[in-house]
């Protein structure tokens, strides 16, 4: 496949690498057994994912050659191999959940069975993030809601929660219908979050001691919740930039001013996205 037919399927090259990248790179930044945390967190999560039809699963061999494809040297094997199947008529749906979902449940199983080191575990869950993240705006724009709506949570283990609460009030005040999510672990979290499946999620968290658990957040919502808009928010901006720059996340909120502007703006393109397909949410990080 051709550079330019990743555009022609919506992969974003781009962004593939520089998840790639920014992952890499955070993981860097953390003591071995949270990076050993994040790359089983991957795997989990694409894994519980149900085969949309399993009568038209594909065959062992074409996941083990997708595993293969993660895991070699050509640092674009695994995606052009998801790209060729869009190309070839899957759906967004089917290579989510069907190819990405099984090639997580084999790679988990080759590392329990010792098959593959942790370095090859590593690189294959980073690339599989990279290629979620590069498919992200193939997922549907719509959604159906009869008022402006976002989740707002605290990030796990966070004890500081004055400010969310307060945000939520004012938004709530303002017409927002905000779902607030605080002093809940990260397992309640994400199941409450993927059960709300919101477009914006506003999290907050007290400064750099929450860095390791809100990495471990951010990456399970955007495999569950890939189509979600998160903003960020918390001492933690100023704390540990340079850690909060590596997370991709969509928009950092200094201030009320800033949250009004982020929510509405992402909440405008959505509905109209909504009455228009030919319209979309912004493509690039509103900060």
């Amino acid at each position: 496949m051709k550079d330019q037919d990743f555009v022609s399927i919506g992969f974003d090259a781009v962004q593939y690498l520089k998840s790639q990248t920014e992952l890499e790179m955070l993981k860097s930044r953390l003591p071995d057994g949270s990076v050993e945390t994040i790359a089983r967190e991957v795997i989990r999560r694409l894994s519980v994912h149900d085969v949309p039809d399993p009568l038209r699963s594909p065959p062992e061999e074409q996941i083990e050659a997708l595993c293969h494809a993660l895991l070699s040297e050509d640092d674009t094997a695994g995606a052009r191999f998801i790209t060729d199947l869009r190309t070839g008529g899957t759906s967004i749906e089917g290579a989510y959940l069907t190819y990405l979902a099984g090639a997580a449940r084999m790679l988990g199983a080759w590392w329990n069975t010792d098959r593959l080191a942790f370095t090859e575990v590593t690189l294959g869950t980073t690339r599989m993030y990279a290629i979620m993240r590069a498919l992200r705006h193939q997922f549907s724009d719509t959604y159906d809601s009869p008022s402006r709506s976002a989740v707002f949570a605290s990030v796990p283990g966070e004890t500081h929660t004055l400010g969310v609460r307060m945000a939520a009030d004012l938004f709530s005040k303002e017409g927002w219908d905000i779902d607030l999510m605080i002093h809940k672990s990260h397992e309640e979290l994400v199941d409450d979050i993927c059960a709300a499946q919101p477009i914006l999620i506003g999290i907050s968290a007290g400064g750099d001691h929450v860095v390791e658990p809100l990495s471990k957040l951010i990456i399970a919502l955007r495999i569950s919740v890939p189509r979600a808009w998160i903003f960020l928010s918390g001492n933690i901006i100023d704390e540990a930039k340079d850690a909060i720059d590596l997370m991709g996340v969509d928009g950092i909120v200094k201030d009320v001013t800033d949250a009004r502007y982020l929510m509405s703006a992402v909440w405008d393109a959505v509905d109209t996205s909504s009455r228009d397909p030919e319209k979309k949410t912004p493509a690039k990080p509103l900060r």
